[in-house]
């Protein structure tokens, strides 16, 4: 313990802040827990240090302490109704009660109902476990509500979440498929981070890498690591635009292993991965190749790397009554224009299907077409040529301008 001229010191900041939280007195934030908030923000000050700085400075807020006396009640529950059980079956029981969420991140005892699920009543739409508010709540997306739900799709998200199962979306661009496990996590209050792979990424990019500055060196956490310690939703998304070699990294994560950082102080060494952490991916290709020649920079991939994930899914189009709503609803135009758009995608992405020309239009540019049509005037033949068949070789542009001239008459 320090001296009694620290003791005297005057702590730089106020202990309480008006919500019930505590000052840190590094740098005036209110927080729950010093302990998780150095870790994350002040990775070179330990607790014993901040302690020895700071010694009437409060180390948890009331709260938390409320948190940390239930889970001890809990544990010490568990103790008791195990006292009849064979020794093996009690070390199982209070080594899985040690693995409990920290305080602020887990699961609420209430079932939110997820909307706009294709083919479901609202009367019965499907109910999903969803986090309490907690520290992590800027991590959380923002909730669409004109977002529309494939049930098949939904389905699996609901088994990689609540299941800790590894999943991998693929498909064309445009179909989804990063906007639904964002907005699963927006819906289910889970904190979530969207990692995107290039040619350029390195592993350092991933788990984090030693920095200088004016002070020295000191090792700045990587997203994995992040979302790893805290319980976040980790996106892996354009998953096959990074070499395999690179994906290696993260093998023994999917395994539902422990992350380990060579050149990472202690404190950083081993990140064992918290209860409510999930790692997904998404990528145009299953990582067989692009079979399409769409996909220029994807890459082959190892083959054992994909293996470990438990759900892989195809993603298709929205179907073309979910597809008009969601255009009439996000470009603001009239039903039976957004039904046209529709009927002009279709049609695209028919002839892209039999080799009649060599690129196919998704939602995203299709909503395009619709917004600039609307600021046009009404003239959507002039956004659709300005947000998708401009990008067309000579050829097949020729071909869906005479279909474009067909609807839009």
């Amino acid at each position: 313990m320090t001296t009694s001229t620290a003791t005297a010191t005057a702590l730089p900041y106020a202990t309480h802040a008006e919500d019930g939280k505590i000052i840190c007195q590094l740098d005036g934030q209110a927080v729950h827990v010093i302990q998780t908030y150095l870790t994350k923000n002040h990775p070179s000050v330990s607790l014993d240090a901040y302690r020895d700085r700071f010694p009437d400075a409060p180390l948890l807020s009331e709260a938390a302490k409320k948190a940390l006396k239930k889970k001890r009640e809990e544990a010490e529950s568990v103790k008791t109704h195990m006292a009849g059980v064979s020794a093996v079956a009690e070390t199982k029981v209070v080594s899985l009660r040690k693995k409990a969420p920290d305080y602020g991140i887990r699961t609420a005892d209430v079932l939110k109902l997820i909307p706009n699920v294709k083919g479901v009543p609202a009367s019965t739409s499907i109910p999903v476990s969803v986090f309490e508010t907690h520290e992590h709540q800027e991590m959380v997306p923002e909730t669409d509500g004109d977002y529309i739900w494939n049930p098949e799709v939904l389905r699996d998200c609901i088994a990689a979440m609540d299941y800790n199962i590894p999943a991998y979306f693929w498909g064309h661009a445009g179909t989804g498929k990063s906007t639904t496990w964002e907005q699963y996590a927006a819906y289910t209050n889970r904190p979530f981070i969207r990692i995107q792979h290039t040619a350029n990424t390195e592993e350092s990019h991933i788990v984090g890498q030693m920095l200088a500055n004016e002070n020295g060196t000191y090792f700045e956490p990587g997203p994995l690591a992040l979302a790893m310690r805290y319980g976040w939703v980790y996106l892996a998304d354009e998953y096959d635009f990074a070499f395999p070699q690179v994906l290696g990294v993260y093998q023994p994560v999917l395994e539902g292993k422990a992350l380990i950082i060579k050149e990472a102080p202690q404190e950083w060494r081993r990140v064992d991965p918290h209860p409510q952490f999930r790692f997904v991916g998404t990528g145009n290709t299953n990582g067989s190749g692009d079979e399409t020649g769409l996909y220029q920079g994807t890459n082959l991939q190892n083959a054992a790397n994909y293996s470990r994930f438990g759900i892989v899914t195809k993603v298709e189009y929205m179907d073309q009554e979910d597809e008009a709503q969601m255009i009439e609803a996000k470009a603001k135009i009239h039903a039976d224009k957004a039904k046209e758009l529709v009927k002009f995608a279709t049609r695209v992405r028919e002839s892209y299907d039999r080799g009649e020309i060599t690129n196919t239009i998704g939602p995203r540019e299709l909503l395009f077409a619709a917004k600039l049509g609307a600021l046009f005037g009404g003239d959507f033949k002039a956004g659709l040529n300005r947000a998708f068949i401009n990008k067309m070789p000579s050829s097949s542009a020729l071909a869906v301008r005479e279909v474009c001239d067909r609807i839009f008459a």
